[in-house]
């Protein structure tokens, strides 16, 4: 009995490290020849369209491992559709099915050579091994089916963060274009002036309009370069210590073009940046949860207002507020912002937008917060552990 519990020991043991079915069941058949006794031992399984195939195999003819059939067969007519496989090369077979919690995994099948016979003992102990390795083999089925559904599940974030970059990059595209409208249209005056100024040989005027002009490209290539930077933003970029006031100025940039390219009284951003820790962070993704917080906070001023953006060290950590003087949200809303899908912006929003930075604080270790109340604004606070 000794010999049989550390046979049952060792043989989980090798179990567990291996990850696979097809890791486990080739231990599964040695141990049935080294262990139990068999003189030929061929491991079965259930295919995903409910057929039969030999998954391992010591000691057997090559018929017997080039045999498949239907999964009925596990319950009586394995054994013998095997023996018959094997073209006289056994005399006797002994079916044992590998179940794990209500699933048929497969069977494994001992060989005996002519009237030889298994011991009781022996039986019990392959026996054990086969429910040890059914086990074995539906945890192994149950990690690669998490493995998948998390597979899916990230995929599906990714798509859902396309999805907000695209609608973000269209406000962005917007208010861009807005800007470069205002930033270009002194180009044709700086033009006329400078063709005026070489035409009477004044070349210093010439020279100190061509700066100016340089000036106003350079302006112009800066602000298509954020919008470019923003577009290329990866989630899976490494993390690295970084200056939140530096993201937050960064975000701010960005954003600004939205408040010039939407009807309605202007607004003004106020920043209120309080020298803080730096934090371990992906950059972009965190440029792109602010810009986030300010777009939203833009739209929620149609008549105009404020917009403060301040930073500072807070409970262990750093932390950054966006804070708009807007109507502010009844608690029924409140408490669904973070909802993926959930807009209140009719059409025009996707409802991702604050899902999103929800999910970014999380990968962080950190939060995301909502101080709002109808009348009072809303205020967005994230918070990063230094």
């Amino acid at each position: 009995m000794s010999n049989a519990i550390g046979t049952l020991i060792r043989f989980s043991r090798l179990a567990a490290e291996a990850s696979t079915g097809d890791g486990i069941l080739p231990l599964l058949a040695d141990a049935a020849i080294r262990d139990v006794g068999a003189h030929g031992a061929v491991i079965v399984e259930v295919t995903e369209d409910g057929l039969l195939r030999v998954a391992a195999a010591r000691a057997v003819p090559d018929s017997v491992t080039a045999w498949a059939g239907e999964a009925d067969a596990v319950s009586g007519d394995l054994g013998p559709a095997l023996l018959r496989a094997s073209q006289g090369a056994f005399g006797r077979a002994f079916t044992l099915p590998l179940v794990s919690t209500g699933g048929l995994f497969g069977a494994l099948v001992l060989f005996l050579r002519g009237d030889a016979a298994p011991t009781d003992a022996d039986l019990a102990l392959a026996g054990g091994l086969a429910d040890l390795a059914a086990v074995a083999v539906g945890r192994a089925s149950e990690i690669a089916s998490l493995a998948k559904v998390n597979a899916e599940l990230r995929a599906s974030r990714d798509a859902l963060a396309r999805t907000e970059k695209l609608r973000a990059l269209g406000q962005m595209a917007a208010g861009v274009s807005h800007d470069l409208k205002n930033i270009l249209n002194p180009i044709s005056l700086h033009a006329q002036i400078i063709q005026r100024a070489v035409a009477r040989g004044s070349l210093e005027s010439a020279k100190t309009s061509a700066d100016e002009l340089r000036g106003i490209v350079h302006r112009g290539v800066e602000t298509l370069e954020r919008l470019r930077a923003f577009s290329r933003q990866s989630p899976e970029a490494p993390r690295a210590r970084v200056d939140l006031n530096a993201l937050v100025q960064e975000a701010i940039a960005i954003a600004k073009p939205r408040m010039s390219s939407r009807a309605g009284a202007l607004c003004r951003i106020v920043e209120q940046l309080d020298q803080a820790p730096a934090v371990v962070a992906r950059g972009d993704e965190i440029v792109a949860a602010l810009v986030n917080l300010l777009v939203n906070a833009i739209d929620a001023l149609p008549g105009g207002g404020t917009i403060t953006v301040s930073s500072g060290a807070a409970d262990g950590g750093v932390f950054v507020t966006v804070r708009d003087t807007g109507p502010g949200m009844p608690p029924e809303v409140q408490a669904r912002v973070f909802e993926p899908f959930f807009t209140t912006k009719g059409p025009d929003g996707t409802g991702l937008g604050l899902a999103m930075v929800f999910a970014a604080m999380q990968r962080h270790a950190g939060t995301v917060s909502l101080e709002t109340a109808p009348g009072e604004g809303a205020a967005f606070t994230l918070w990063f552990p230094s």
